[in-house]
């Protein structure tokens, strides 16, 4: 009888204790997950419904860019992802593409890893240097020409070890123009575009003898941050004044209406 009794309180003790244990283990990989970076959330953000923390925030600013002039099919580049936020300390990332294209590490120091086909943060949140986070990437166009995308959310945080509302998170998409390798922009267009003086003290001239109309210029500094864009008619000489940016490296973007897009790094020494 004793033991009938003791037996019942044995099973009905099991009966709570597992679930509980369950749902325990669950909690820490969840919670390791984040901490280990989680896919899925490049393109619908960081909530709840995307898996990590904190809100979508406008001053949380995730951007994508390249060095590389134009994107061959089936070729390999080094891009680079910033996240910047001034009220934070460090971010994560989630990275994905489309079309065929693919990702893969830069170099073993790269702080992130590939999981399911996307690249997320390891082996946690990188610390802002100089107001932001930024991890380098390779990404392998797709082998048929077209506009292809690469989605990345940023979680902008405030390192305090827990998913709350102090951390902040927004999401970037950047179109990837895929051009063969035979396209006469990659010899002709290219190889007649130069910037001077370069270095400066801010003021340049942007030689465009194969370009003309519209184009919208954007300058972004060595963190990917947006320092000066602007929408120019593109001549066989265009004149920009840069000189209120400071001392540095930066990418200058040319995006013609018609015709193809291309990046230059230019410095600037007063």
């Amino acid at each position: 009888m004793k033991f009938s009794i003791l037996f019942r309180r044995i099973r009905k003790g099991l009966v709570v204790f597992i679930p509980l244990a369950l749902l325990a283990g669950y909690s820490v990989h969840k919670a390791t997950g984040y901490v280990f970076g989680i896919t899925g959330a490049s393109t619908i953000g960081c909530s709840s419904g995307g898996g990590c923390h904190g809100s979508q925030s406008s001053t949380t600013v995730v951007k994508i860019y390249t060095a590389a002039p134009q994107i061959v099919a089936g070729q390999t580049y080094v891009f680079s992802l910033s996240v910047a936020n001034p009220s934070e300390l460090g971010a994560g990332c989630d990275i994905s593409v489309d079309k065929g294209g693919k990702l893969a590490l830069n170099g073993s120091n790269s702080g992130l890893q590939s999981s399911s086909g996307e690249l997320t943060h390891y082996p946690g949140a990188r610390t802002f240097t100089g107001g932001s986070a930024v991890w380098t990437f390779q990404y392998t166009a797709p082998k048929t020409v077209g506009v292809a995308h690469i989605y990345a959310a940023g979680n902008a945080v405030n390192l305090d070890g827990r998913a709350d509302a102090g951390d902040h998170w927004n999401t970037t998409v950047y179109p990837v123009t895929v051009v063969s390798a035979g396209v006469e922009s990659s010899d002709k267009v290219e190889s007649s575009i130069s910037i001077s003086p370069n270095p400066s003290r801010g003021r340049i001239t942007i030689s465009t003898p194969a370009l003309s109309g519209p184009a919208a210029i954007e300058v972004s500094d060595a963190a990917g941050r947006t320092v000066f864009s602007e929408t120019v008619m593109m001549g066989t000489e265009t004149p920009l004044d840069l000189s209120h940016l400071q001392n540095g490296s930066y990418f200058l973007q040319v995006r013609p209406r018609e015709g193809q897009s291309f990046t230059r790094s230019i410095v600037i020494e007063k």
